[in-house]
């Protein structure tokens, strides 16, 4: 079986130095990897990891690309699906959910774009390239939206096989975690969703397919517990 997984946590890049890392989602994606590979399948890892965190296994090779920024996962992921023939896609990269397309600061009233929050005269930094000052007392960055590459997989990229999402959430209690796992699944037509919250998310997690039925499974048994609902 091929089999692709993303791990690791996007970058927004607010100049060509600096970076807003995500949360980051820990070594569960490379874990998932090792143990997909040590159980004889054919897996190409996408992750944002550095080389000396890769993942290895003894039975089979992992192909390995390396991202930062979400546009480079988007790029990977696009060009692995539509040509891979993967059989599987685990897709537990922890991606940015806003970009930054303008940097704003403090102003003198003369000088303003437009006001700003709380009526603070602000007006776009005009810098394309290189870095942004650090004399600046306050920065504001103007953010949108980014598409959900969860959603992309199937409906633009045109993926028919299994398809495992992942959900992070924090300070839900079991109940709520579960009903809010199986819309999200449902969203994004996945087959099956691994939810779990941030004050646990170390201990376990719920593994929930299309049937609804939430299993939970201690964390280091995720990758078992995915082939095992493939059945």
């Amino acid at each position: 079986m091929k089999v692709l997984i993303t791990a690791g946590a996007t970058q927004t890049p607010i100049d060509q130095v600096r970076a807003i890392t995500n949360i980051f989602r820990g070594r569960t994606g490379a874990q998932i990897a090792e143990w997909i590979s040590d159980a004889g399948h054919d897996v190409t890892l996408l992750t944002s990891a550095p080389k000396s965190e890769h993942p290895s296994s003894a039975l089979c090779p992992i192909q390995i690309h390396t991202f930062r920024t979400y546009d480079e996962l988007a790029q990977l992921m696009e060009q692995e699906i539509r040509t891979g023939g993967y059989d599987l896609v685990i897709h537990s990269a922890a991606v940015s959910d806003y970009k930054v397309v303008a940097t704003h600061i403090l102003c003198e009233p003369g000088e303003a774009s437009y006001m700003g929050p709380a009526r603070l005269v602000i007006k776009l930094l005009q810098l394309v390239t290189g870095k942004i000052s650090s004399s600046h007392k306050r920065l504001f960055l103007e953010l949108v939206p980014t598409e959900k590459l969860i959603d992309k997989i199937r409906r633009d990229w045109g993926f028919k096989g299994f398809l495992v999402k992942f959900k992070l959430q924090v300070d839900k209690t079991d109940e709520e975690l579960i009903d809010i796992a199986r819309k999200s699944r449902e969203d994004s037509n996945a087959d099956l969703i691994v939810a779990n919250c941030k004050e646990w998310a170390h201990q376990r997690a719920y593994v929930i397919g299309r049937d609804s039925y939430a299993f939970n499974v201690p964390r280091n048994i995720i990758a078992g517990a995915i082939l095992l609902r493939m059945r």
